[in-house]
């Protein structure tokens, strides 16, 4: 009786230990990242009189930057409840102000400009765009937007909901820049900014560039067609570290570069049409210019 007893203990401890291994074997669940919940960059109510809606511009940081930005239309009821649009529109402004003659400025606005930005697309129940902010609020100007949306069949505008543009503070993405192109005596500006990654690494990175056409003071569409050759060298060198062919695919001008270590970086780029013309970039005064984005991570 002894003898069966140990036999069934044994029996019964190998089955945990087996049972015990079994689990140990099986990976563990991967956590499903959790969505970050927006944060209001700024808000304002309409001034309908029979319904009163709040209309809000967020994101993931509660703050919009100078440079590349992504970004939410969010519109509530009086009661704080989220409301359907059926339709909405997101146009950025930035009212310029007159110099004062000593090196500031007055509060008169001389004129006013948009800056690069997508029209607002639905995601499942979330308005979304893209801006890319060419400058900082400041002295010199101030920005805001003007807002259309639909609700039941009724269009509401809210003319101006201002917001703050502060500095860019993510070093790896450097600043926005600009350049001209001239076919006569008028130059056509033109913005650039590298808007990946936001975390590089030493070694391979892929770099996105977008290029943008000032084609008046409201309009600022893509440059799609051309080719850049970038070149990645330690600041201050001339030497080449990296090398690449960036080519638009994706929304954005897209290679691989390599950067061997943490540090600072020149990207400079060379600009070429689709039949690899050299395309020559200039200043104010016609002046040739290089074009180079400087990054440190």
């Amino acid at each position: 009786m002894k003898k069966f007893k140990y036999i069934l203990v044994a029996a019964m401890a190998a089955v945990t230990l087996f049972s015990c291994k079994k689990d140990d074997d099986k990976p563990a669940p991967v956590p499903v990242p959790t969505p970050e919940a927006p944060k209001t960059v700024a808000e304002a109510k309409t001034d309908d009189k029979e319904k009163t809606y709040t209309v809000r511009l967020q994101n993931t940081t509660g703050t919009f930057v100078m440079g590349y930005n992504d970004l939410m239309l969010s519109v509530v009821d009086a009661a704080g409840k989220e409301v359907d649009l059926e339709a909405a529109t997101f146009t950025p402004w930035m009212n310029m102000f007159k110099g004062d003659g000593k090196g500031g400025f007055i509060k008169e606005v001389d004129f006013t400009h948009s800056c690069p930005h997508t029209p607002l697309a639905k995601e499942g129940n979330v308005w979304k765009s893209q801006a890319l902010f060419q400058m900082k609020t400041g002295p010199s100007g101030v920005w805001f937007a003007t807002i259309t949306f639909k609700v039941a069949g009724k269009e509401y505008e809210l003319k101006r909901l201002d917001f703050e543009v502060k500095p860019q503070p993510n070093k790896a993405l450097g600043t926005v820049n600009r350049f001209k192109l001239f076919s006569g005596d008028k130059g056509q500006v033109h913005l650039y900014a590298l808007v990946a990654p936001e975390s590089p690494k030493a070694g391979e990175n892929e770099i996105a560039l977008g290029i943008w056409k000032m084609q008046n003071m409201q309009n600022f569409p893509q440059v799609t067609d051309w080719v850049v050759e970038v070149k990645v060298s330690e600041k201050g060198s001339t030497t080449a570290i990296s090398t690449a062919t960036l080519r638009y695919e994706r929304g954005f001008y897209r290679g691989k570069v390599t950067y061997p270590k943490a540090g600072e970086y020149t990207l400079s780029y060379t600009l070429k049409d689709a039949q690899g013309k050299a395309i020559q970039p200039q200043d104010n005064d016609k002046k040739d210019i290089s074009i180079a984005t400087t990054i440190q991570f």
